[in-house]
C-alpha cells in the first residue's frame, strides 16, 4: 500500500457508501445507532480535534468540555462588567466633579470636533469664555460649600439659556466656556452681555448676585481650541 496516497473518505451515517448501502460491518454499525437513539444520544456531527469519537463523545470528553464551560462563563461575566467599567470611567473622565458639565478635557475634545466641521458649515460660531469675578470672594466669606452652589447656579443658568449652546463645559476653577451661533463678534457681544446680566440676576442663597466678566473669539478653520480659549481669554472685559 501506498503510504503517501490519500485514502479515501468514507461518509459517515447511515446510507453512507456509494449507491447507499451499508458497506463492511455497516449492519453492526447501523444497529449500534440505533441503540443510541433509543437511549437518548444519537451521534454528533462533528468532529473536534479528536475529542468526537466516530461513535460521540468520550465521558472524559464530556467532563473536559463541561469543566471548560463552568470556568468559562465567569470570566464572560468578568468581561463584560470590566467593559462597563471602563465605559463608565471614560465618561468620568469628561464630567467635571463639582458641576453637572463637561470639564475642561470634554470641553476641549468637543471643540476641537466642532472647529474641524467648520469647513462644512456656512456659520462662524462664537466661543464665549464667562469668568465668574466674584468666586473668589464668595469663597473667602461663605467658604467652598458656598462657591460650589455659586458655580452650580452659574453652570445653571448658563445652560438654560433661551440660546442653546452648541457646547458647554467648565474649564476649572470659575471659568466656563460655551459656543454659541450669533451674528458676527457683535452679535456673539450682545449674548455675553445678555449672560452677564442673567447671572447678575441670580442670587445664592446668601443674597449675593453672581457677577461675571465674559471674554468672545470667533472660531475659524484650522485653529486649535486651546488656541480659541487664547482668543477669548485676551477679550475678557
Amino acid at each position: 500500500m501506498d503510504v503517501n496516497q490519500a485514502a479515501p473518505v468514507q461518509p459517515i451515517g447511515p446510507g453512507g457508501g456509494h449507491g447507499g448501502g451499508a458497506g463492511p460491518g455497516g449492519g453492526k454499525k447501523q444497529e449500534h445507532q440505533e441503540e443510541q437513539a433509543k437511549n437518548g444520544h444519537p451521534e454528533p456531527a462533528i468532529n473536534v480535534s479528536g475529542l468526537l469519537s466516530m461513535e460521540g463523545l468520550s465521558p472524559e470528553a464530556q467532563h473536559a468540555l463541561e469543566r471548560m464551560a463552568a470556568e468559562v462563563e465567569p470570566l464572560r461575566r468578568q468581561l463584560i462588567h470590566a467593559q462597563e467599567e471602563l465605559a463608565q470611567a471614560r465618561e468620568d473622565a469628561y464630567r467635571d466633579p463639582v458641576v453637572p458639565a463637561l470639564n475642561r478635557r470634554g470641553f476641549l475634545a468637543e471643540l476641537e470636533k466642532l472647529i474641524h466641521r467648520l469647513g462644512h458649515i456656512e456659520a462662524r460660531p462664537a466661543l464665549i469664555l464667562v469668568h465668574l469675578a466674584n468666586g473668589d470672594d464668595i469663597r473667602r466669606a461663605h467658604g467652598l460649600g458656598a462657591l460650589d452652589a455659586a458655580l452650580r447656579l452659574t453652570n445653571d443658568v448658563l445652560g438654560a439659556d433661551s440660546h442653546q449652546a452648541m457646547v458647554m463645559g467648565c474649564l476649572g476653577g470659575c471659568d466656563f466656556a460655551l459656543v454659541v451661533l450669533e451674528d458676527g463678534i457683535e452679535g456673539a457681544r450682545r449674548k455675553a452681555g445678555e449672560l452677564e446680566a442673567a447671572l447678575r440676576a441670580t442670587h445664592t442663597v446668601q443674597g449675593l448676585f453672581l457677577e461675571a466678566r465674559t471674554g468672545v473669539a470667533l472660531l475659524e478653520p484650522g485653529m486649535t481650541a486651546e488656541a480659541a480659549i487664547s482668543a477669548a481669554d485676551r477679550d475678557l472685559r
